[in-house]
């Protein structure tokens, strides 16, 4: 999973001007974003912001205005680099009841391969390198997968017989076992207990920094992204925040953000007419830049 750099001056997803409706809701709003070979980036914002319909329109799943460029290739001609991105969405259903597998699961991840050594050549028109070797078998893919995600024990164990940490992990795995260059994640941590937690992070932290493999993640808690990102997005419909996590913290995005949580909250849990006598000036923030 790798650049030359000699070779490469572009970066791995470049967003331009990215715009999504539905009818007439503007749900995502000129969205203007790059993601460097290499960054672990992590996309803050409430619960409707369009951080699922943002990755959606990245990987072609949703209609959009705007330009979409992955490791080099824009719009249409991008759809032969998705093999090469691992998406994990925000939700997955497992039927308690289906004889599948760990193991079985993490297989599955291994039909893209044929796609991707079509497509290998493009990436290396554009400069990465995918890190694929062609005498290792399925076997020892599969094998490989589950030991960075620590399921070596459970590959026999039934899906529905995991736990929610295990059953993250099982996925991570499954996306793995190919190789990908990028990692798309969708809330991961959500509904995780301390310890699963705990142990993704520690996967994600050594996929990007031992593997340089890149990653994006959606989160709403902004301090586990401060100690696993290197870099941070802050979206509600716009981006209002992309920088380092060190400019970040030297900003006031931690306390707007926070106070932006809270109203959210309050909106969920009041009713309509005590929200609006009480959150009456937060269009009032959004106008004047900050986080709403």
């Amino acid at each position: 999973m790798a650049v030359d750099n000699n070779e490469h001056s572009m970066s791995i997803l470049r967003v331009r001007d990215l715009t999504v409706r539905y009818g007439s809701i503007t749900v995502l709003e000129s969205i203007n974003m790059d993601v460097e070979h290499g960054d672990l980036l992590g996309i803050l914002g409430p619960n409707g912001a369009g951080k699922t319909t943002l990755f959606n329109s990245i990987l072609m799943l949703q209609e959009h205005e705007g330009t979409v460029s992955i490791f080099g290739y824009s719009n249409d001609a991008r759809k032969k680099m998705l093999p090469f991105i691992g998406y994990l969405p925000q939700r997955f259903s497992v039927d308690q009841n289906f004889p599948a597998s760990v193991e079985d699961l993490v297989s599955t991840g291994l039909i893209s391969l044929r796609y991707m050594q079509k497509s290998a050549p493009l990436l290396e028109r554009n400069g990465y390198r995918w890190d694929y070797d062609p005498d290792m078998s399925n076997r020892e893919r599969i094998d490989k997968a589950l030991e960075m995600v620590g399921l070596e024990h459970a590959r026999r164990k039934r899906i529905g017989m995991l736990s929610g940490g295990e059953l993250q992990r099982a996925l991570i795995a499954k996306i793995l076992v190919s190789r990908p260059l990028m990692l798309i994640l969708d809330e991961p941590f959500t509904a995780l207990d301390q310890d699963a937690q705990s142990r993704l992070f520690n996967i994600l932290k050594a996929l990007n920094e031992d593997m340089d493999v890149t990653i994006i993640l959606a989160a709403h808690d902004l301090m586990l992204l401060m100690r696993l990102a290197k870099s941070i997005a802050c979206i509600d419909r716009r981006i209002f925040f992309h920088g380092s996590k060190e400019e970040c913290l030297a900003s006031d995005l931690i306390r707007l953000y926070s106070e932006h949580a809270m109203h959210i909250h309050m909106k969920e849990h009041m009713g309509a007419g005590e929200t609006v006598g009480r959150l009456g000036n937060t269009s009032d923030r959004r106008s004047s830049g900050g986080i709403g």
